[in-house]
């Protein structure tokens, strides 16, 4: 992946922990025009943030996802801190 987009892609994942469903589109759509090859990425934070939107809290379920979806142990990292 891409530095920029690495950068954007985390902060992605840190909103979606803070439940802030506008920082976290924002930056996953930033990262996605420096790299298209994390759409699977880009759709588990979508995935999350429609939880979020409908009152949820984000699933286990879409933890998972997002987990799944980065390519690398440092973004692992950042959505197993942002989780708990």
């Amino acid at each position: 992946m891409d530095q920029k987009a690495r950068l954007y892609a985390e902060e992605a994942i840190r909103a979606v922990g803070r439940l802030d469903v506008a920082t976290a589109r924002t930056a996953v759509a930033e990262a996605f025009d420096v790299d298209h090859k994390i759409g699977a990425l880009a759709d588990a934070v979508y995935l999350a943030c429609a939880e979020i939107e409908s009152g949820d809290d984000v699933s286990t379920a879409a933890w998972n996802t997002l987990a799944d979806a980065v390519d690398s142990p440092d973004l692992i990292a950042v959505v197993e801190a942002c989780r708990s």
